[in-house]
């Protein structure tokens, strides 16, 4: 789970824009980070909503719910602009192993068979009539 779960780096940048969870009298009304996790579980996973782990998340229907609570305040919204200004590069890393080039582009031989392409007739031989006198 340790990949599932933000940091306390992350979750500070993102406390502010989370409706709710003000103290009431018994402590928090709802674990905004709790329901954040659920949400980057769902999208890492690519799963449907009955397959969040309720022991981890709380009931599906729970999170389903304040999800599209969220999208209708557009605490998503407003998290993705502050999130956009300052990108974290921490997971971005391209290289040759990733980006790769086919042979021909460094100057490697063709494949038998490959198509080349063919060297047009001058310009003018395409529009000249071959009737016959």
């Amino acid at each position: 789970m340790d990949g599932e779960v933000l940091r306390d780096d992350q979750w500070a940048r993102l406390m502010g824009f989370v409706p709710g969870g003000r103290k009431g009298k018994r402590g928090p009304r709802s674990d905004g980070r709790r329901f954040f996790n659920a949400v980057l579980w769902l999208a890492r996973s690519g799963a449907r909503w009955r397959d969040l782990p309720e022991d981890r998340f709380g009931p599906y229907q729970t999170v389903k719910r304040r999800y599209y609570r969220w999208i209708e305040m557009g605490v998503f919204d407003r998290i993705f602009e502050a999130v956009a200004n300052d990108p974290d590069m921490e997971w971005l890393a391209l290289d040759a192993t990733i980006i790769r080039a086919q042979a021909q582009a460094a100057g490697g031989r063709r494949k038998r068979g490959e198509r080349k392409p063919r060297l047009s007739a001058a310009p003018g031989a395409a529009s000249a009539q071959s009737s016959m006198p």
